[in-house]
């Protein structure tokens, strides 16, 4: 996991620690100074692929740390 992919996941994780529900990709952009969502989904991608997140397809504010357990994203 590069350093980029690390802290969108610590975002992602306390994200839904303090609020019990995944951040924007809008809240996650203005944590990380991106200027592009492109980007963001990039990373997500790639946190699912490797395993760290789930995420519903084409569902807003679906992805999650695996390890957290979520009725409906199972």
């Amino acid at each position: 996991m590069t350093e980029k992919q690390a802290i969108v996941y610590k975002i992602i994780e306390e994200w839904w620690k303090m609020y019990g529900f995944a951040p924007s990709m809008e809240d996650v952009m203005r944590h990380t100074g991106d200027q592009s969502k492109a980007n963001i989904h990039r990373i997500y991608k790639v946190l699912c692929e490797l395993g760290h997140c789930k995420m519903l397809p084409r569902k807003a504010r679906s992805i999650r740390p695996s390890h957290l357990r979520v009725r409906d994203i199972e």
